[in-house]
């Protein structure tokens, strides 16, 4: 008995460490996770005849190093000495903030300008940020110091404003950062003012501009602007537009692929993608004509619970990397079958691909697995794959114009593209309806009439999906 006694108090002792070194190893992962890095910022601006002269604040700084990402065409870069730790962390070649406790730095520069700023200008990336981090939200002041009158426009919510003898001053804040700034002489009237957007310009559609404005809160956009003027050259930035269209959905869509593309790590080359992202969450087609169809064929293939399901589970990968093949899979976790629509669409370049659910089992054909055989489902029936299928039971399939010809050493088949019959060793079959379905190119048959036509079994389970010429099932019986 104090033999058991002992191995008893051992073994508890043994699984106690190995809980501990469970949880333990556990805490080291979670720990070792990359952190993303953010800071809060303020930005001075003085417009002057020759340049910008900006005053940049950064606060919230972790200790690490930080990298410090100029303006191309910024001139003068210098410490800003806001108080007396404000330039601690500035290295000597002001290339970075080094390591250090001190969470504000301060650093100015000037933006040269080319000459009169003339009756509009836009000032590209022209200011400075840190290079793996992100700002979360912008103080921004303008003070104008040469009377150029006008407005200013950086998509930040605009505050206020006050004009006074000597200088202009406006006022803008919000969340995220601010990457170009426009200045034009035509003042416009402030027509929309919502939480995500504002338009300026002389007409537009107060209804038009709350369906935007809600579509951009959905998908947790930052604030953005459109100016409608007919005055100026377009002008498309991250987060404000100038356009003589007064049609502001349709401006403002680049506003929603923008939210996606900072949101989601989206492969470059599937700018489609970033627009049907968007109008999942927008719970609304946003975007071209191709990815309005690509969402729609979204929203008829799946229900609104699935399609409520999806939304939640593309909300859950913000930061992540998003393709289409990955949307795919999430379409599969929420509707349990598997599809390659979209991942077709990026490489066809075009919606009007069907969109197909596939059976997620196994495809043997007689006894060896097919990897690339795929079952579909398409309005409540079970299509199977002609040609990838039947080629491996004795038949050769080829088309023309006007006739599939399926045929084995004793059974030839024709089947008319559009009358409804077919001809089966040289004798005709009516058909109340058309045999097979042609599919993105492929030819589909029904279940039964696949099995019937052509001679197969076809047996299901949980996993797998077996099909087998019958003729090879009976031969295995005689045996």
């Amino acid at each position: 008995m104090k033999f058991i006694g002992r191995t008893v108090v051992l073994l508890l002792i043994v699984n106690i460490l190995l809980v501990y070194m469970h949880y333990k190893q556990a805490g080291d992962v979670v720990a070792k996770e990359p952190k993303k890095l953010t800071y809060q910022q303020e930005i001075e601006v003085m417009n002057r005849a020759d340049a910008l002269y900006v005053r940049h604040h950064f606060s919230g700084l972790s200790e690490g190093r930080h990298e410090i990402v100029w303006p191309e065409a910024s001139i003068e870069r210098s410490c800003y000495p806001a108080d007396t730790s404000s330039c601690e962390r500035l290295d000597d070649n002001l290339t970075a903030f080094l390591d250090g406790s001190h969470e504000q730095q301060s650093i100015s520069y000037k933006i040269p300008k080319n000459g009169p700023m003339g009756q509009a200008m836009l000032f590209k990336e022209p200011f400075a940020k840190l290079h793996g981090t992100s700002a979360t939200s912008t103080l921004f002041h303008l003070t104008d110091e040469i009377g150029s009158g006008g407005m200013w426009v950086n998509g930040l919510k605009q505050v206020g404003t006050k004009k006074m003898d000597l200088i202009d001053y406006t006022f803008f804040r919000g969340s995220g950062e601010i990457k170009d700034l426009y200045w034009q002489e035509n003042r416009l009237p402030l027509l929309y003012e919502g939480k995500q957007l504002a338009v300026y310009g002389a007409k537009g559609n107060a209804e038009q501009f709350d369906a935007v404005n809600e579509a951009l809160g959905v998908i947790g956009a930052d604030h953005s602007a459109i100016v409608i003027d007919h005055t100026n050259l377009a002008v498309h930035s991250q987060r404000f537009i100038v356009s003589e269209n007064e049609d502001v959905e349709k401006v403002s869509n680049q506003f929603l692929t923008s939210a996606m593309s900072a949101r989601f790590s989206i492969p470059p080359q599937q700018r489609l993608l970033a627009e049907i992202m968007a109008s999942i969450l927008g719970d609304k087609a946003t975007g071209p004509k191709q990815s309005r169809l690509a969402y729609d064929k979204l929203t008829t293939a799946l229900t609104p619970e699935e399609l409520e399901s999806l939304k939640e589970l593309v909300t859950s990968k913000s930061g992540q990397e998003i393709s289409a093949a990955i949307l795919d899979d999430m379409i599969r976790e929420v509707t349990g079958f598997k599809t390659a629509y979209f991942k077709t669409v990026m490489q066809k370049e075009t919606a009007h691909h069907p969109f197909l659910f596939g059976d997620t089992r196994e495809v043997t054909v007689d006894g060896v697995s097919q990897a690339h055989i795929d079952v579909i489902w398409k309005d409540g029936k079970t299509l199977y794959p002609a040609k990838a299928i039947l080629s491996l039971t004795g038949y050769s399939v080829t088309t023309n114009e006007r006739s599939i010809y399926i045929e084995s050493a004793n059974r030839q088949f024709r089947f008319p593209r559009k009358e409804l019959f077919y001809v089966y060793n040289e004798r005709k079959f009516d058909v109340m309806t058309t045999p097979f379905e042609v599919l993105a190119g492929d030819i589909y048959f029904e279940e039964n009439r696949f099995k019937r036509l052509f001679l197969l079994t076809i047996d299901k389970t949980v996993d797998t999906i077996d099909i087998a010429n019958l003729s090879t099932v009976l031969e295995g019986v005689e045996q």
